[in-house]
C-alpha cells in the first residue's frame, strides 16, 4: 500500500458494494495503487454479521441499570424527604421517617435497575442495526473496508464523496487510527478485474 498523507476509509456491508466504489474511485481519477480493500481474515465456521453477542448485551444492560438506578435512587430520596409528593404518599399521611426514606430510595433503585437494564438492552439492539463505525469490530463482523490514500483536502473530499455515493455505511479519515498492530489482523485483498 502506498504511503501518503491521509487515508480515507469507507466501510461497506458487502464486497460487491466495495467493488463498485473501487470502480467509481478509479473513474474519479484515483490510481489503483492508492486504493485497497481490507476484510477480516478467514475463520473456521460461519460468522453472523448482524448478531449482538451475549456479553455485549450484558454490558449494555449493566450500564443502563447502573445509570437509571442512580437516578431512581435520587428520585426515591426526594420522595422520601417529601420534596416530590406522590398521590397517597403525602408527608402528612405517611410521616417522614428514616424507614420511609430508605424504602423510597430502595424502591427507586430497584425500579431504576429494572428499567435501565431493559433500556440498555433495547438501545444496544437498536444501535447494532444502525450505522456501524469504522472500527476493527465493524470489519470483524463481516464489513469490507475500502481505503484510499490521498494528498490534500480536495482529494479527501472527493474520495469521501465517491465512497458515500457508492453505499459506504461510514466514511472517515483513518490517518490517526492507522495502527499497524490493529490493522495487521485484517487481510488486504485484490479487487476483481471487471
Amino acid at each position: 500500500m502506498a504511503t501518503m498523507k491521509n487515508r480515507i476509509g469507507g466501510l461497506f456491508k458487502k464486497r460487491k458494494d466495495a467493488e463498485r466504489a473501487n470502480r467509481a474511485l478509479q473513474k474519479a481519477g484515483f490510481q489503483p495503487e492508492v486504493i485497497s480493500m481490507l476484510v477480516r481474515k478467514p475463520t473456521i465456521g460461519p460468522i453472523n454479521r448482524d448478531r449482538v453477542t451475549g456479553p455485549e448485551l450484558g454490558i449494555s444492560a449493566g450500564i443502563g441499570a447502573l445509570i437509571v438506578a442512580v437516578i431512581g435512587g435520587f428520585l426515591g430520596f426526594l420522595v422520601g424527604r417529601g420534596v416530590i409528593v406522590l398521590p397517597g404518599l403525602e408527608p402528612r399521611l405517611v410521616g417522614l421517617t428514616l424507614g420511609f426514606l430508605l424504602s423510597a430510595m430502595l424502591a427507586g433503585i430497584v425500579f431504576g435497575v429494572l428499567t435501565g437494564a431493559i433500556l440498555g438492552t433495547a438501545i444496544r439492539l437498536f444501535i447494532s442495526n444502525e450505522k456501524v463505525a469504522i472500527t476493527p469490530l465493524g470489519i470483524k463482523r463481516g464489513g469490507v473496508l475500502v481505503v484510499v490514500s490521498v494528498n490534500g483536502v480536495q482529494s479527501e473530499e472527493s474520495a469521501s464523496q465517491v465512497l458515500e455515493e457508492n453505499g459506504a455505511i461510514d466514511v472517515e479519515n483513518l490517518t490517526e487510527k492507522w495502527d499497524s498492530k490493529v490493522w495487521s489482523s485484517f487481510q488486504e485483498v485484490a479487487f476483481s478485474r471487471k
